[in-house]
């Protein structure tokens, strides 16, 4: 069938009208310019009838009620939306059935996308191609996209019926929402259809986010900003916004939103370059903070197979961190990965000077010893020469410090903090932006809270309730293995933990005016070595060993170890023996007079003012020099 131009059309029209013939007569135009010029030409001598007029709500036409309004057609009509109609829902039996039809009137049918189905009807009619069909030049270049009702999406139309108005009046471009089953459209069944039509481009699957969070996504796309576990910044991977080189690098290997999550976590195992590790570690460690929980047990069970496991650990959660201490168990130098893996150990670490280089250098190897649980045989002959010279005494009690301080300040106990953690303390509190002045002081003997609770109950301004917590940690239950030891000392963590948490307590009551000053200190501390190292001494004591044989009372028969000091009815241990007859400890003991279990911190604390650290000198400088620090300790300094 040959294109004509729309005068061609026009004549041809003009002899169909002048003839004895009421068939329908069918004019197709493709074109949008031609469409309208032809519909212009046509409006003036014919009535107007629209499908849609027929048709209701989201439902196909009625072809009953159709055929019928064109048997009571009052006056030659021009039907709009056959060819339409016909396109979209594929009945092209109604042509079939007005190809034969006779009407009361002249009727002309104006389509448009089923040149080719009245093609091939021409070819089956000889006569209906001569007398009832023009074409005017032209192609379907239709754009209709189909989303289901439930989808919620603005669209030109709401059901059929109003997408057939739209098309019978020369519309190329439309979305609709409908239930019925059209052809010749996009269907978008899904919000992730949704978006490949906003984003023809989009190179992921379907599988790669929830449909959910598609929905999401078509409505808001915006991904900046969000956290890096959100599904939102593995979005930003869709349209190449993530800035972040390693949440970048996450991206390019995940398929999925839940692959992202996944290797969020565990891709850093898999990089060999050093350089990039480094910058992958600290980004690493900062992007999966809020989702560690959620593969921390598997991660810690893939760097089993890890010989440096410790460089892929993190101080993110608590075991994370046990496993680091666990890591360096036996260990005679202390990896320095420790310190940048673990600070707050890195802290707890640090020299504190005592203004005494032999008690700084003692509690230097105390804490590795501590850590490592290592035997050492320099350190055990140190405490045993202690235990006879007795250098605590070269500090004040803590009664003498207290009765000259501020009884204005508020008083807060906390049971068992001995000096070994003044180094975490004064950079905890650097954090906090609290100022400190230190003092050590040396607590009764035995080293036990009945005897050391009456600068408490007699401090006469406000203080705190009592804060147990750490000594708890120290005889709890929970931290014996299975042999009902302690093998590794992963407490340590907790007891930093408690530490902070007092420090920050301390912090908000001085926010609050609640005090100008807050004095922390102590009843004792404690000794990890005296577990370790401890065995039974030689003595045999008429009465039994208190407080697992650091203490045992004073009894004429017996003879006092030169090891041994006298005090409050108490022979007390200041090595690492024991008395027999006391129960055994499994992971810190006190009760004797090592210099960790007598020396308390005395710790004045403030908001306001100059930072000033002042500590009590021993009435004879120490004149010896530091020992040369070890491998392991150099990055303390």
């Amino acid at each position: 069938m040959e294109n004509l131009t729309v005068a061609e059309a026009a004549k041809k029209i003009k002899i169909y009208l002048n003839q004895n013939n009421f068939r329908p007569y069918f004019v197709i135009s493709d074109n949008a310019a031609k469409f309208h010029e032809m519909k212009k030409f046509l409006d003036k001598d014919f009535a107007q009838v629209y499908l849609s007029e027929i048709c209701v709500g989201d439902f196909f036409l009625d072809t009953d009620l159709f055929f019928e309004r064109l048997q009571t057609l009052e006056s030659n009509a021009l039907i709009f939306g056959l060819g339409e109609y016909v396109y979209f829902t594929g009945e092209e039996n109604i042509l079939r059935r007005l190809q034969d039809k006779n009407f009361n009137h002249k009727v002309i049918f104006f389509c448009r996308g089923i040149v080719n189905l009245l093609e091939r009807l021409a070819a089956e009619d000889s006569r209906f191609r001569t007398n009832n069909l023009c074409k005017i030049a032209g192609s379907v270049n239709f754009s209709v996209t189909k989303y289901r009702p439930d989808m919620k999406i603005e669209t030109d139309a709401n059901n059929f019926v109003d997408f057939l108005k739209l098309v019978e009046g020369g519309r190329f471009n439309a979305t609709l929402k409908t239930i019925l089953p059209l052809v010749n459209v996009k269907a978008v069944e899904n919000f992730y259809d949704a978006v490949k039509i906003q984003n023809p481009n989009l190179k992921i699957s379907a599988a790669a986010l929830t449909a959910e969070q598609w929905q999401e996504y078509f409505f808001d796309n915006n991904c900046e900003g969000y956290a890096p576990e959100n599904w939102r910044t593995f979005a930003a991977g869709f349209k190449n916004q993530i800035a972040d080189s390693y949440l970048n690098f996450v991206f390019g290997i995940s398929k999925t939103y839940a692959d992202y999550q996944r290797n969020l976590f565990f891709a850093l195992l898999e990089i060999k370059d050093e350089k990039i590790f480094n910058e992958f570690y600290a980004k690493r460690k900062a992007a999966v903070k809020n989702i560690s929980a959620q593969f921390v047990s598997e991660y810690l069970e893939r760097l089993k197979d890890f010989s440096n496991a410790l460089k892929y650990l993190t101080d993110n959660t608590a075991a994370e961190r046990c496993a680091m201490i666990q890591a360096v168990q036996g260990k005679e130098k202390i990896p320095a990965l420790l310190k940048k893996n673990f600070p707050a150990l890195k802290d707890y670490l640090a020299d504190y000077n005592f203004d005494d280089a032999e008690i700084t250098e003692y509690f230097r190897q105390y804490k590795k010893i501590k850590i490592c649980n290592v035997d050492d045989e320099n350190f055990k002959s140190q405490v045993q020469k202690f235990s006879l010279e007795r250098p605590y005494n070269k500090f004040k009690t803590r009664r003498e410090i207290l009765e000259s301080a501020d009884q204005n300040a508020k008083l807060y106990w906390l049971d068992a903090l001995g000096v070994e953690f003044l180094s975490y303390i004064e950079a905890r509190a650097k954090n906090l932006g609290l100022f400190l002045k230190i003092k050590i002081a040396r607590a009764d003997l035995p080293t036990l809270t009945s005897q050391n609770k009456n600068f408490y109950e007699e401090w006469r301004g406000d203080k705190f309730d009592k804060n147990s917590q750490l000594d708890d940690l120290k005889h709890s239950q929970e931290n014996f293995d299975a042999a009902g030891k302690c093998s590794a000392p992963i407490y340590i963590d907790d007891e930093l933990q408690i530490i902070g948490a007092a420090l920050e307590e301390i912090k908000i009551s001085l926010t609050q005016n609640d005090a100008a000053k807050i004095i922390l200190t102590s009843d004792h501390g404690a000794s990890r070595p005296a577990v370790m190292y401890g065995r039974e001494i030689n003595y045999r004591m008429k009465t039994d060993g208190e407080h697992s044989g650091r203490c045992c009372p004073v009894n004429e028969i017996d003879e006092k170890p030169p090891c041994a000091t006298e005090e409050n009815g108490y022979w007390v241990l200041a090595n690492y023996e024991r008395f027999g007859g006391g129960r055994l400890s499994s992971v810190e003991v006190h009760g004797g007079a090592t210099l960790e279990e007598i020396l308390v911190p005395v710790i004045e604390i403030s908001l306001a003012g100059a930072k000033v650290k002042t500590k009590n000198l021993p009435k004879e400088k120490i004149s010896a020099p530091l020992k040369k620090v070890d491998e392991g300790f150099d990055f303390f300094e």
